[in-house]
């Protein structure tokens, strides 16, 4: 598998777009659709070097090589970009201990649904956002093709 079709793998595992994974790693959302779409022209090593900081999870290897796995520890790919996964395992380790030390509490049982309720709500819009970005890119590669742009 070549170089770009492993940044486009990367941008599908990560649930987002090229345009924001562009606006994530720093680069302008040209240089993404030259190196998976366009062009795909190969990547600057300023460009690896921007995606290895900015996404710390990543198999270096496997981004430059194609060797190993995509992540550097088996995990959720979803909550490796979101934190959302590492922010409910805090919630629920600190109701246990907030029940440990209080005891059962009608405030602290409400407070905990409320948490999660509202994390589940948040991970539902970045779903939707994320399925348009999609719409767009469909929209953009349609106007692409139809005005003969290359970019």
């Amino acid at each position: 598998m070549a170089i770009n079709d492993r940044i486009s793998d990367l941008i599908g595992e990560l649930h987002t777009n090229p345009n924001s994974f562009a606006d994530n790693i720093g680069v302008k959302s040209p240089v993404i659709y030259n190196i998976i779409k366009g062009r795909r022209s190969k990547p600057s090593f300023d460009v690896l070097q921007k995606i290895l900081m900015a996404y710390e999870a990543i198999n270096a290897n496997w981004l430059l090589k194609g060797e190993g796995e995509i992540w550097k520890e088996k995990e959720n790919n979803f909550a490796l970009d979101t934190g959302y996964a590492s922010i409910e395992d805090r919630i629920v380790s600190l109701v246990s201990s907030l029940r440990e030390e209080i005891g059962l509490s009608p405030s602290l049982e409400e407070l905990s649904e409320l948490i999660g309720t509202l994390l589940s709500e948040n991970m539902k819009q970045k779903e939707k956002i994320a399925a348009l970005y999609v719409k767009q890119d469909k929209i953009l590669e349609v106007l692409r093709n139809k005005l003969n742009l290359d970019f």
